[in-house]
């Protein structure tokens, strides 16, 4: 493939000459500071022949990490995510926020050369793989979000609550920050007065669950005005009774539901906030189109882009060699060009031998009046698919259990696990904990 040099060169020059900054809860550091910080240790690395493992829970550190990474002469790989698990056996492996070597087990594939990078991610087996890309894209990628949606090229602030190595965090909210010099906000989810005054009247971006931004709005308290907010919902399971609450305590804000997953990057966009299963249109510029459609117009949507990962350990990933990805989602078109969801190819289970899908399941959970939030897994391990169903909010195992046998195919869940405190029912990625 060639030797790439820095990746992140073109991006220097504004990072030096931007007044905005890395906002966290220790304070607020400048661009310029974060970049002099990170030309310092990328001096002081020594090599490392699988790459470099990031931390992504140091705030600025974290930051200051991937600048180094993306300043270097000589792009090398690397991993965003746990050094536990990632990173060469070693003193200093598991703790502190700067880069450290990593290890042989997150290497991309062997056909794989020239410089990656990588997400980690468990998806629905909870066996934590690597999902790659190529970091000289990630300019594209921002440019094809910039140009694609105009709520990006005015933002002056992007800010999430979700851990920055989940993928719509450094895609949506990092990249571009990073790679257009404007203030970026990494807050806990539980600290949202770090960025309720950082967003109250700019234009700018806040990714974050929509059951944490429930509770960012009780936060907000509608002491200000958050017009030129737009609120992506990571994770999905925006409804537009939780819209409802979320524009209550954040007057004038509005939303960008999308369609994406680690593996396709962003797919759909609207503005729209719709119970109906319609993801919206594809993205100006990004291939969406659907394969295998039957008689019904149902197919798998597939696409392919800058943003779109090609390689994965640990796991399968349906890439072809032009790039092209499968998302995995069942979907039909729409008559205003966009696109319904109809399911998961893959997500079909057999419980005592009835088909179910879970999305039917958590629907349903979901309806069901005190319920915040809900998931459901599948433990494919035995004889028979187990099904377990989490409820957020205040509701009985009872009435779970009554929703799911009202359903029109009924469903006996194996268990059913109650959260009654929202802070505390998340992990640091916003997904419900199962």
């Amino acid at each position: 493939m060639g030797d790439f040099g820095a990746w992140l060169k073109a991006a220097e020059p504004a990072l030096r000459t931007s007044a905005a900054a890395v906002v966290t809860e220790r304070g607020r550091f400048t661009w310029s500071s974060l970049v002099d910080r990170a030309r310092t240790l990328a001096a002081g690395l020594p090599p490392a022949p699988y790459g470099w493992v990031i931390p992504p829970g140091g705030g600025e550190h974290t930051v200051v990490g991937l600048l180094a990474l993306g300043l270097m002469d000589r792009s090398p790989r690397w991993v965003l995510g746990d050094p536990a698990t990632w990173s060469a056996p070693g003193p200093g492996t598991t703790g502190g926020a700067e880069p450290v070597p990593a290890g042989p087990q997150a290497a991309p594939p062997p056909h794989v050369d020239g410089p990656t990078y990588a997400t980690a991610t468990s998806g629905t087996t909870g066996r934590p793989k690597l999902l790659f890309g190529r970091p000289h894209s990630m300019a594209e990628a921002v440019e094809l979000y910039v140009g694609g949606m105009p709520e990006y090229a005015s933002a002056e602030v992007f800010a999430t609550c979700s851990a920055i190595d989940f993928a719509a965090a450094f895609y949506m909210v990092v990249a571009p920050a990073m790679w257009l010099g404007r203030d970026l906000v990494l807050f806990r989810p539980s600290r949202w007065q770090t960025a309720v005054p950082e967003l109250a009247g700019r234009p700018g971006i806040c990714l974050a669950p929509p059951a944490i931004a429930v509770l960012g709005a009780r936060t907000a308290a509608a002491r200000r005005t958050f017009r030129g907010t737009c609120f992506v919902p990571a994770g999905g399971g925006l409804t537009p009774d939780r819209a409802e609450r979320i524009t209550e305590g954040f007057p004038a804000s509005t939303f960008l539901t999308m369609l994406g997953s680690t593996e396709t990057g962003l797919l759909t966009v609207s503005r729209e906030v719709r119970g109906d299963g319609h993801v919206g249109r594809p993205l100006p510029g990004k291939p969406v189109w659907l394969e295998d459609a039957g008689p019904d117009g149902v197919g798998t949507l597939w696409t392919r882009g800058p943003d779109t990962r090609f390689a994965v350990t640990g796991g399968r990933l349906t890439a072809r060699r032009d790039g092209s990805v499968s998302t995995g989602d069942l979907a039909r078109r729409s008559g205003d060009g966009g696109y319904v969801l109809e399911g998961r190819a893959d997500d079909l289970v057999k419980v005592d031998g009835v088909s179910v899908y879970p999305r039917e399941i958590t629907a349903a959970v979901r309806a069901l009046e005190g319920v915040v939030d809900a998931s459901v897994s599948v433990d494919r391990s035995g004889p028979l698919d187990r099904i377990t169903v989490v409820a957020v909010g205040d509701v009985t195992e009872a009435q779970v259990r009554d929703a799911c046998l009202r359903l029109p195919t009924p469903v006996t869940p194996h268990r059913v696990v109650r959260r009654h405190t929202e802070e505390s029912a998340y992990d640091e990625r916003g997904k419900v904990l199962r």
